[in-house]
């Protein structure tokens, strides 16, 4: 059974996907390509509401509700995903064992522009927000379709949850602490 038939059906509901490297001596390029790779594509693809999928590939990328997260590993492992991820411009999340959304405290593996990130800890210390509402927090001169953009990126990275809250959207990080991970 594959991870899509274990997810397929509950496209309605957010589910994390955990990879444990705790007990791995090594990883590949192509293994994290071919696991946490797939699925930070997958979550991406069902955050920007694609629907276009090659469906006699059963590895193709198709868009599915999940939030790919990292926990244990080796330094070195943790440097080989950070490395694949910053190289195609992703990110993921680097957690402790055994915690669930929001986790109270995460590590940012790869990319991640600052202004994501400030943006990030923002909605973290609100516990949810509006493009709205961090404008009207906010001393940047950056207008609400600025701050919604930053949203759409941080929903597209799988760092925030959303839902609908009247004409807007409210998002939620899925994280109570964010820093890049060193």
């Amino acid at each position: 059974m594959t991870l899509y038939d274990i997810i397929q059906g509950q496209t309605n509901r957010e589910i994390v996907v955990c990879f444990d490297f705790s007990e791995a001596d090594s990883v590949s390029g192509s293994y994290i390509r071919a696991t946490l790779g797939w699925c930070l594509q997958c979550g991406r693809m069902f955050a920007e509401g694609s629907d276009r999928v090659d469906f006699a590939d059963p590895w193709s990328i198709r868009p599915l509700p999940i939030y790919p997260v990292v926990t244990g590993g080796s330094r070195e492992i943790l440097f080989d995903v950070h490395d694949f991820l910053q190289h195609r411009e992703m990110c993921g999340l680097l957690i402790e064992t055994g915690n669930s959304p929001p986790f109270v405290q995460a590590e940012i593996l790869g990319k991640l522009d600052l202004f994501l990130l400030d943006t990030l800890k923002s909605i973290a210390l609100l516990g949810s927000a509006t493009a709205q509402d961090l404008k009207a927090l906010s001393s940047e001169a950056i207008t609400i379709g600025g701050w919604s953009n930053r949203l759409v990126a941080l929903l597209s990275h799988r760092l925030v949850s959303r839902r609908r809250d009247g004409k807007s959207w409210r998002y939620s990080a899925i994280g109570k602490e964010f820093r890049i991970w060193a």
